[in-house]
């Protein structure tokens, strides 16, 4: 019996010879699942199949030059692959943290295409105003925008309710992470490591934004005094 518990194991954690690995789910926007959040239990142990109402922000890494396109605007773009890497162009706009307040607080949401996301700079130098972005980041779920809370209810808007239609955990390494394996929930706090990355596949229950493009391409809530 011992033997056979052995073989089990190994064989979960490997698909077996001629098994594609998981993909994305078709139409689904993918979220990053940061491991200090999950090792700290602030994010929802949801499972594959459930829905939740979220607010997924952008987590910039890098910004780039967003001026004039052929003497106007450079159109709305929204890209993000199957490991939550985003590719955003559009406008940033401030959304104050407490209007009737002395707070000078506030939140930068970008329209991408039709995406209304709020923006984590993490080491990146914010913009001066309010004007045209273009970023590339990640796009993860950061629990300080859930809704109740200031910083959560500021950018009600950009709440949706999305289906979870798929949970991965990949090895992280240097360049792409490799080896996917299919989850059925949320990892618990104790199964969190900083040696994965982990991502979930939301589908909007609604038809309302566009379509999500592939092959594109922190932890603050994206505010700034």
């Amino acid at each position: 019996m011992a033997g056979t518990a052995r073989k089990t194991r190994r064989r979960a954690g490997r698909a077996p010879a001629g098994r594609r690995a998981p993909r994305r789910a078709p139409g689904a926007l993918t979220v990053q699942l940061l491991p200090h959040l999950l090792a700290a239990g602030e994010l929802p142990r949801a499972r594959v199949g459930e829905a939740l109402e979220v607010v997924p922000a952008v987590y910039a890494g890098l910004l780039h030059e967003a001026g004039p396109f052929h003497g106007s605007p450079a159109p709305g773009f929204w890209s993000v692959d199957e490991f939550g890497c985003v590719d955003a162009r559009g406008t940033v706009t401030a959304v104050s943290l407490d209007p009737g307040g002395g707070c000078t607080c506030r939140i930068d949401v970008l329209d991408a295409a039709g995406w209304l996301v709020p923006v984590n700079w993490a080491t990146t130098e914010p913009p001066e105003g309010d004007g045209p972005l273009h970023v590339e980041g990640s796009l993860y779920l950061d629990p300080i925008l859930d809704a109740g809370s200031a910083h959560g209810e500021a950018v009600a808007l950009c709440r949706r309710r999305f289906r979870v239609a798929a949970l991965r955990r990949y090895r992280r390494t240097a360049d792409r992470p490799v080896g996917p394996v299919p989850l059925r929930r949320v990892p618990a706090p104790a199964e969190a490591s900083e040696d994965a990355v982990y991502v979930a596949d939301l589908v909007p229950e609604r038809e309302d934004g566009p379509a999500v493009a592939i092959g594109a391409a922190g932890h603050a809530g994206g505010s700034r005094s």
